[in-house]
């Protein structure tokens, strides 16, 4: 063959390959459509202008995948035809048929041998699944489940079925629930919400002591895309009707979630409720506003009515406002808080926040870092009973840090003042109630490490070592609304000031040290390190023994603090053993001492334990043992359990045990439990809790 034949024949078939891709992209559409890509092993067309694509087809139109074995077009009806592994694809859902017919301008059709499965895993299969125009799929004696295809354990099997794609709703006519191929129950009517959707949520069942038997059926109701409503009418034999309401909305500026609740108590024969909310906008300046509400008509309501452990146990609860700016120099913000004590009979005597105004700035000085420091807090305390008014307190301080070349070794100094005003509403003869302090401190940290030859393992150690002035007056005299001495811990061992809030300020001369420690494997390159160890001890030394406010804190008797100590231990990746405490070297005794066991299998075994004691000599004495426990009797069943004793009453606060079943397609889970209840109408609340979940239905029970 002569190179300028073969030149030839070349130009002839690109040519031909062009036409051909170009006159399908034309016969698959109408006239003013969307382009459409076309793909295939072959492609022919006969002296009628059908056009049949065979091997791999791949049709791409308008957000829409179609792929089959054969594809026989027909350009004069806009009608195609497929054959074979046929599948279409879009952002709704997914449908799989042997066969088919399409019509390629309006998108109706009609799928045989079909499975159409949505976005969220649910499933329609039927023999003939019809679509028309508007994406709506309808089928006969069809069968529908939100199963996987190989844990299919619920069906619902319907003589006639719609799916509304657009707005994601399955109605079903004629239509029978099986469990396992077993007929549970017939409806005439059924529909399904595949996505949020105005209509009755799963109902609600448990019974408890004091609640007696509880029943709820929620309504959900979903007007517009950005907000919905939840309404749960609930009966408790024992107490009475309960409503309750929670509102959900979200914009582009923010969200807001608003929960209120509340009965005609047949117990003690009056009213009672609970209010939430949880609210965050940003409005312009990007300034933020915040609101958080907890609030309880009185103080034994989360202890009847709650079903959560942790808020049964709730001493205080705090609602508050909050408009804040944080800017490149510094931040502000302005807040109003209410609390209630839950612990005191009435709540007249606790102190309300109307309001705070609080802002810092920082004015960079150097180029190393320094930098000028002012900090305010101006604060309106408000209460029924007892003394109130404002406190201003301004605390401005010069920063310097410093740190070596290379690094390993940094410090930091601080310097300033602080002065502190009181203006109350009754002053009875306390003359100038306000206060000046200066205050310094200097933080230095050291870091070393040691790398084995091998570099597999890694050991740190890293001492700190503060020392803190501050030249305070005698303060017993000022007003305290806020203010109260923490006990030394890990936590506050590296601060210069351990009483809370602003009306006291420790008068001291302290050196306090800290020393860390760690140890590291390195495994494989790709794998991170394994940390085998960490550990943490520290103690601190007061030169000046003086006291401010000898109600609050008489004068310390030695120089000498307790050592404290934290150890953290990981053996396995399974096992993580810690311990933690204060011992009192003089009189020689352990003053808190906490430790806990942690282990966790690959089989999804869990436990943990763990116990911790208050000593009387330092604090108010106390004494717990809790441990919970998950392990896995087979592959779905596990059994669990929670445990809370309290050595020193001798009782049990809080123990639960159940047995969990866990299903691709649903789960069950039975519980018994008993909380001890301080403060309510009765000791303890005994009861159980069972819930059984559909995937895709929702579940029954609490």
């Amino acid at each position: 063959m002569t190179d300028r034949l073969r030149a030839m024949l070349q130009t002839w078939f690109m040519l031909s390959v062009s036409l051909t891709l170009g006159f399908m992209t034309l016969i698959f559409l109408p006239e003013h459509a969307k382009a459409v890509d076309v793909a295939a092993d072959t492609i022919t067309r006969d002296a009628n202008g059908v056009v049949i694509a065979d091997g791999s087809v791949i049709i791409k139109k308008e957000g829409e995948t179609l792929t089959a074995d054969q594809v026989i077009y027909d350009a004069k009806k806009r009608e195609f035809k497929a054959k074979g592994n046929v599948t279409i694809a879009s952002k709704d859902a997914s449908i799989k048929a042997e066969s088919g017919e399409m019509h390629t301008v309006n998108k109706t059709g009609e799928l045989h041998n079909a499975e159409a499965t949505m976005k969220g895993g649910e499933r329609l299969k039927a023999a003939n699944i019809k679509r028309d125009e508007n994406g709506t799929i309808t089928a006969e004696d069809a069968t529908f489940t939100a199963c996987p295809p190989d844990a299919e354990t619920w069906q619902l099997r319907a003589s006639n079925a719609e799916l509304n794609q657009e707005e994601g709703v399955l109605t079903a006519r004629n239509a029978r629930f099986e469990l396992a191929g077993i007929p549970v129950f017939y409806t005439p009517y059924w529909q399904q919400a595949l996505r949020r959707k105005s209509g009755f949520l799963i109902p609600y069942v448990s019974t408890s002591k004091t609640r007696g038997t509880e029943t709820a059926l929620p309504v959900y109701l979903a007007p517009a895309e950005n907000w919905d409503v939840t309404l749960t009418p609930r009966w408790m034999t024992t107490r009475g009707f309960k409503g309750e309401v929670e509102l959900r909305h979200t914009s582009s500026v923010g969200h807001e979630k608003i929960q209120v609740e509340g009965l005609k108590d047949k117990v003690l024969s009056r009213q009672r409720s609970r209010l939430q909310a949880d609210i965050t906008h940003i409005l312009p300046y990007d300034i933020s506003f915040t609101a958080n509400a907890d609030h309880v008509s009185d103080r034994n309501y989360l202890a009847d009515f709650s079903h959560d452990i942790e808020a049964i146990s709730k001493s205080y609860l705090q609602s508050e406002g909050t408009l804040s700016q944080t800017a490149e120099l510094g931040e502000w913000s302005l807040l109003a808080r209410h609390q209630q004590n839950l612990t005191l009979p009435s709540n007249a005597t606790t102190l309300q926040i109307l309001p705070r105004f609080e802002s810092s700035l920082r004015l960079p000085l150097l180029d190393s870092g320094t930098a000028l420091h002012f900090d305010q807090q101006s604060t309106r305390f408000s209460r029924t009973l007892g003394v109130d008014g404002w406190r201003v307190d301004l605390n401005p301080y010069l920063e310097v840090p410093w740190q070596l070349s290379g690094g390993g070794l940094s410090s930091t100094l601080k310097v300033g003042g602080r002065h502190t005003r009181y203006w109350l509403k009754e002053n009875i003869g306390q003359g100038k109630l306000s206060r000046n302090t200066f205050e310094a401190s200097l933080d230095t940290r050291a870091s070393f490490e040691r790398i084995s030859d091998n570099r597999k393992w890694r050991h740190t150690i890293s001492p700190i070592l503060r020392y803190d002035i501050i030249s305070a007056p005698d303060q017993s005299l000022l007003p305290n609304f806020d203010s109260g001495f923490s006990q030394l811990s890990m936590s506050n061992l590296l601060t210069g000031n351990r009483f809370t809030g602003r009306d006291r300020i420790e008068r001291l001369n302290r050196i306090s040290a800290l020393f860390e420690t760690g140890l590291q494997h390195k495994g494989q390159s790709s794998a991170p390190a394994h940390t085998y160890m960490l550990a943490k001890f520290g103690a601190a030394y007061e030169i000046r023994q003086e006291s401010i406010d000898t109600a609050l804190l008489t004068a310390p008797t030695r120089p000498f603090s307790n050592v404290l100590g934290e150890i953290s231990i990981h053996p396995t990746s399974n096992i993580h053993l810690s311990a933690e405490g204060q011992y009192d070297p003089a009189q020689k005794f352990w003053a808190t001492a906490r430790t806990s066991l942690t282990m966790d299998s690959q089989a999804g075994h869990k436990m943990n334990i763990s116990w911790q004691r208050t000593d009387v000599r330092y604090a108010a004495a106390s004494e717990l043992i809790t441990a919970d426990a998950n392990i896995r009797l087979a592959q779905r069943w596990s059994v669990f359990a929670n445990w809370q004793y309290d050595r020193l009453l001798k009782i049990t606060q809080h123990g639960s045990a159940g047995i969990h079943y866990l299903h691709p397609c649903w789960d069950l889970r039975i519980e018994g439990y008993r909380n001890n209840l301080n403060g309510s109408a009765v000791n303890s609340d005994i009861g159980f809790r069972f819930l059984l979940g559909f995937k895709g239905l929702g579940s029954v029970g609490s």
